[in-house]
């Protein structure tokens, strides 16, 4: 395989594993990490048990919650993507109850894949200040 083929099917797994998500399949977005994954971004256990906590609490956070891939850049082992998430404010957020409103944010992640092409180590970085500007915990004018 090919430099080029190893970015491109790791690309491929990456939003195949981004629209397993969409559709609220765990398992099959699971299928595309490794049984050793680790998460950097947050104290996290090693292993799908991690990643699958991390998504579950994500989508108790936030019902509904939807990632829509910007952009993606793939080199050998590596992927980053540009996302927008967005959801409802229907659950308690940093102690600010439910207020119906749609959250909107980007993020971007880091995913390095092995060579069977699954995702053995992910960041992930999320633009806090426009989640906290819209559920009204910044003064006016700051997001």
């Amino acid at each position: 395989m090919t430099t080029f083929d190893i970015a491109a099917r790791n690309r491929r797994n990456y939003l195949q594993a981004k629209q397993a998500f969409n559709v609220g399949d765990l398992d099959a977005c699971l299928a595309f990490y490794s049984a050793s994954h680790q998460l950097r971004s947050i104290p996290s256990p090693p292993g799908r048990d991690g990643i699958r906590a991390f998504f579950e609490q994500s989508r108790r956070t936030w019902p509904g919650l939807k990632l829509l891939v910007e952009h993606v850049v793939a080199q050998d082992e590596w992927v980053m993507g540009h996302s927008t998430a967005k959801a409802m404010h229907s659950t308690q957020v940093f102690g600010v109850p439910p207020t119906g409103r749609s959250i909107e944010t980007t993020f971007w992640d880091l995913h390095r894949f092995d060579a069977d092409g699954l995702i053995v180590e992910s960041w992930n970085l999320l633009d806090g200040m426009t989640v906290l500007g819209a559920l009204r915990l910044l003064p006016t004018g700051q997001g």
